[in-house]
Protein backbone atom coordinates (compact mmCIF):
# COMPACT_ATOMS: atom_id res chain seq x y z
CA UNK A 1 0.00 0.00 0.00
CA UNK A 2 1.24 3.32 -1.13
CA UNK A 3 2.68 6.07 1.07
CA UNK A 4 -1.08 8.90 1.98
CA UNK A 5 -0.47 11.73 -0.51
CA UNK A 6 -0.02 14.53 2.68
CA UNK A 7 3.03 11.86 3.55
CA UNK A 8 4.51 11.68 0.20
CA UNK A 9 4.31 15.46 -0.32
CA UNK A 10 6.48 15.84 2.99
CA UNK A 11 8.95 13.58 2.00
CA UNK A 12 12.80 14.34 0.85
CA UNK A 13 13.06 12.24 -1.73
CA UNK A 14 9.60 13.30 -3.29
CA UNK A 15 10.87 16.67 -2.78
CA UNK A 16 13.97 15.75 -4.92
CA UNK A 17 12.00 14.54 -7.54
CA UNK A 18 10.05 17.18 -7.99
CA UNK A 19 13.54 19.94 -7.74
CA UNK A 20 14.56 17.06 -10.59
CA UNK A 21 11.55 16.61 -13.01
CA UNK A 22 11.22 20.88 -13.02
CA UNK A 23 14.85 21.02 -13.59
CA UNK A 24 14.41 19.00 -17.25
CA UNK A 25 11.87 21.60 -18.19
CA UNK A 26 14.27 24.38 -17.17
CA UNK A 27 16.95 22.86 -19.19
CA UNK A 28 15.32 22.51 -22.29
CA UNK A 29 13.73 25.93 -22.04
CA UNK A 30 17.28 27.76 -21.33
CA UNK A 31 18.97 25.54 -24.55
CA UNK A 32 15.98 26.86 -26.21
CA UNK A 33 15.69 30.01 -25.33
CA UNK A 34 19.96 30.56 -25.68
CA UNK A 35 18.92 29.15 -29.40
CA UNK A 36 16.55 31.78 -30.10
CA UNK A 37 18.33 34.21 -28.65
CA UNK A 38 21.70 33.80 -31.04
CA UNK A 39 19.92 34.72 -33.78
CA UNK A 40 20.52 38.50 -32.66
CA UNK A 41 23.72 38.09 -34.80
CA UNK A 42 22.36 37.23 -38.01
CA UNK A 43 20.47 40.82 -37.58
CA UNK A 44 17.38 42.35 -37.05
CA UNK A 45 15.61 40.52 -39.56
CA UNK A 46 16.19 36.85 -38.25
CA UNK A 47 15.95 37.80 -34.67
CA UNK A 48 12.53 39.54 -35.11
CA UNK A 49 11.40 36.36 -37.57
CA UNK A 50 11.93 34.27 -34.64
CA UNK A 51 10.00 36.58 -32.24
CA UNK A 52 7.27 36.98 -34.53
CA UNK A 53 7.21 32.83 -34.89
CA UNK A 54 6.78 32.67 -31.15
CA UNK A 55 3.99 35.36 -31.03
CA UNK A 56 1.98 33.90 -33.97
CA UNK A 57 1.76 30.58 -31.69
CA UNK A 58 -0.68 32.77 -29.71
CA UNK A 59 -3.01 30.31 -27.00
CA UNK A 60 0.22 27.43 -27.30
CA UNK A 61 2.63 30.21 -26.01
CA UNK A 62 0.83 31.53 -23.26
CA UNK A 63 0.48 27.90 -21.98
CA UNK A 64 4.01 26.94 -22.28
CA UNK A 65 5.00 30.50 -20.44
CA UNK A 66 2.49 29.56 -17.63
CA UNK A 67 3.73 25.57 -17.63
CA UNK A 68 7.37 27.15 -17.26
CA UNK A 69 6.15 29.73 -14.64
CA UNK A 70 4.89 26.60 -12.53
CA UNK A 71 7.96 24.26 -13.17
CA UNK A 72 10.02 27.72 -12.30
CA UNK A 73 8.11 28.25 -8.92
CA UNK A 74 8.07 24.53 -8.22
CA UNK A 75 11.26 24.49 -8.35
CA UNK A 76 12.75 27.26 -6.15
CA UNK A 77 9.89 26.52 -3.51
CA UNK A 78 10.95 22.75 -3.06
CA UNK A 79 15.27 23.96 -3.72
CA UNK A 80 14.66 26.27 -0.54
CA UNK A 81 12.57 22.99 1.31
CA UNK A 82 15.19 20.90 0.98
CA UNK A 83 17.71 23.14 1.90
CA UNK A 84 15.91 24.48 5.41
CA UNK A 85 15.55 20.23 6.26
CA UNK A 86 19.27 20.25 4.97
CA UNK A 87 20.63 22.73 7.85
CA UNK A 88 18.10 21.19 10.41
CA UNK A 89 19.64 17.91 9.73
CA UNK A 90 23.11 19.44 9.69
CA UNK A 91 24.18 18.24 6.01
CA UNK A 92 25.19 22.10 4.69
CA UNK A 93 23.55 25.04 3.30
CA UNK A 94 22.34 22.89 -0.33
CA UNK A 95 22.21 19.05 -0.81
CA UNK A 96 19.84 18.02 -2.83
CA UNK A 97 23.03 16.14 -4.72
CA UNK A 98 26.48 16.17 -4.17
CA UNK A 99 28.49 14.33 -6.91
CA UNK A 100 31.97 13.98 -5.81
CA UNK A 101 34.22 15.84 -7.94
CA UNK A 102 31.72 18.38 -9.45
CA UNK A 103 32.11 22.34 -9.63
CA UNK A 104 33.15 23.26 -6.16
CA UNK A 105 31.88 26.47 -6.25
CA UNK A 106 28.65 25.95 -8.54
CA UNK A 107 27.73 23.56 -5.15
CA UNK A 108 28.30 25.99 -2.54
CA UNK A 109 26.90 29.05 -4.26
CA UNK A 110 23.61 26.87 -5.44
CA UNK A 111 21.37 28.92 -3.04
CA UNK A 112 22.70 31.97 -4.08
CA UNK A 113 23.00 31.64 -7.77
CA UNK A 114 19.31 29.81 -7.60
CA UNK A 115 17.86 33.47 -5.69
CA UNK A 116 19.39 35.40 -8.48
CA UNK A 117 18.26 33.73 -11.41
CA UNK A 118 14.79 33.91 -9.57
CA UNK A 119 15.21 37.62 -9.23
CA UNK A 120 16.53 37.80 -13.44
CA UNK A 121 13.68 35.59 -14.50
CA UNK A 122 11.27 38.35 -13.29
CA UNK A 123 13.05 41.57 -14.32
CA UNK A 124 14.07 39.53 -17.96
CA UNK A 125 10.36 39.23 -18.38
CA UNK A 126 9.58 42.87 -17.02
CA UNK A 127 12.81 44.28 -19.50
CA UNK A 128 11.64 41.69 -23.20
CA UNK A 129 8.69 39.50 -22.47
CA UNK A 130 6.21 41.85 -21.97
CA UNK A 131 7.78 45.40 -22.98
CA UNK A 132 6.86 47.69 -26.09
CA UNK A 133 9.01 46.40 -28.80
CA UNK A 134 7.40 48.90 -30.79
CA UNK A 135 7.82 52.11 -29.08
CA UNK A 136 10.58 54.64 -29.09
CA UNK A 137 13.24 52.12 -26.97
CA UNK A 138 12.99 50.03 -30.19
CA UNK A 139 14.57 52.96 -32.59
CA UNK A 140 18.17 52.32 -33.43
CA UNK A 141 20.71 54.30 -35.43
CA UNK A 142 21.40 52.29 -38.46
CA UNK A 143 23.58 53.07 -41.61
CA UNK A 144 20.11 54.58 -43.31
CA UNK A 145 19.74 56.72 -40.29
CA UNK A 146 17.52 55.58 -37.18
CA UNK A 147 15.02 53.42 -37.58
CA UNK A 148 12.48 51.19 -35.25
CA UNK A 149 13.68 47.77 -35.32
CA UNK A 150 11.29 45.95 -33.31
CA UNK A 151 12.21 43.55 -30.58
CA UNK A 152 16.22 43.95 -32.03
CA UNK A 153 16.09 47.11 -31.20
CA UNK A 154 14.77 47.12 -27.72
CA UNK A 155 17.12 44.36 -26.99
CA UNK A 156 20.14 46.42 -28.57
CA UNK A 157 19.09 49.82 -26.29
CA UNK A 158 18.30 47.76 -23.45
CA UNK A 159 22.54 46.58 -23.52
CA UNK A 160 23.78 50.10 -24.34
CA UNK A 161 23.42 50.85 -20.51
CA UNK A 162 26.13 49.53 -19.23
CA UNK A 163 24.52 48.97 -15.60
CA UNK A 164 21.77 46.45 -16.96
CA UNK A 165 24.58 45.13 -19.06
CA UNK A 166 27.17 44.04 -16.52
CA UNK A 167 23.83 42.73 -14.41
CA UNK A 168 22.24 40.59 -17.64
CA UNK A 169 26.32 39.20 -17.57
CA UNK A 170 25.97 38.44 -13.58
CA UNK A 171 22.54 36.64 -13.77
CA UNK A 172 23.15 34.50 -17.06
CA UNK A 173 26.84 33.27 -15.58
CA UNK A 174 25.22 32.83 -12.36
CA UNK A 175 22.73 30.54 -14.15
CA UNK A 176 25.88 28.66 -15.93
CA UNK A 177 26.88 28.16 -12.39
CA UNK A 178 23.72 26.92 -11.25
CA UNK A 179 23.55 24.95 -14.64
CA UNK A 180 26.43 23.23 -14.31
CA UNK A 181 25.06 21.85 -10.24
CA UNK A 182 22.04 20.95 -11.58
CA UNK A 183 22.69 19.01 -14.27
CA UNK A 184 24.14 16.48 -12.00
CA UNK A 185 21.94 16.70 -9.43
CA UNK A 186 19.05 15.74 -12.33
CA UNK A 187 20.83 12.40 -12.98
CA UNK A 188 21.48 12.18 -9.20
CA UNK A 189 18.10 12.66 -8.25
CA UNK A 190 16.75 10.30 -10.57
CA UNK A 191 18.52 7.63 -9.40
CA UNK A 192 20.90 7.74 -12.92
CA UNK A 193 24.29 7.95 -10.99
CA UNK A 194 26.76 5.87 -11.98
CA UNK A 195 30.48 5.46 -11.83
CA UNK A 196 31.05 4.29 -14.82
CA UNK A 197 28.87 7.40 -16.37
CA UNK A 198 29.18 9.99 -13.58
CA UNK A 199 32.79 11.46 -14.13
CA UNK A 200 31.25 12.02 -17.92
CA UNK A 201 28.06 13.27 -16.96
CA UNK A 202 30.23 15.62 -14.72
CA UNK A 203 32.22 17.15 -17.58
CA UNK A 204 28.87 17.53 -19.61
CA UNK A 205 27.02 19.59 -17.23
CA UNK A 206 30.27 21.85 -16.75
CA UNK A 207 30.26 22.48 -20.20
CA UNK A 208 26.64 22.88 -20.76
CA UNK A 209 26.79 25.39 -17.81
CA UNK A 210 29.36 27.06 -19.62
CA UNK A 211 28.28 27.58 -22.70
CA UNK A 212 25.11 28.49 -21.84
CA UNK A 213 26.75 31.47 -19.44
CA UNK A 214 29.24 32.43 -22.36
CA UNK A 215 26.51 31.90 -25.13
CA UNK A 216 24.34 34.41 -23.02
CA UNK A 217 27.22 36.86 -22.13
CA UNK A 218 27.74 37.27 -25.83
CA UNK A 219 25.11 39.27 -26.60
CA UNK A 220 25.56 42.52 -24.55
CA UNK A 221 29.28 42.10 -24.78
CA UNK A 222 28.43 42.45 -28.87
CA UNK A 223 26.21 45.04 -28.72
CA UNK A 224 28.35 46.83 -26.90
CA UNK A 225 31.24 46.51 -29.23
CA UNK A 226 29.14 46.68 -32.17
CA UNK A 227 28.27 50.35 -31.01
CA UNK A 228 31.20 51.55 -30.02
CA UNK A 229 33.16 50.79 -33.30
CA UNK A 230 30.54 51.43 -35.78
CA UNK A 231 28.00 53.29 -34.14
CA UNK A 232 24.78 51.59 -35.76
CA UNK A 233 22.97 48.73 -34.83
CA UNK A 234 22.01 47.40 -37.97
Amino acid sequence: MGLRPRILLSTSVFKKQIVAITSIFLVLYIIGHLAGNLLIFAGPEAFNAYAEKLHDLGGLLWVARIVLLAAFVLHVYFTIKLAQENRKAGLGRYAVANPKGDWPFARRTMIYTGLLVFFFFFVHLNDFTFADAEGEHSVVMTSNGEANLGLYGLVWNSFLDPFRAVFYVLAVFATGFHLSHGVQSLFQSLGLDHPRYTPTIRRLSVIIGAIVAVGFALIPVYVIIRHLITGVGA
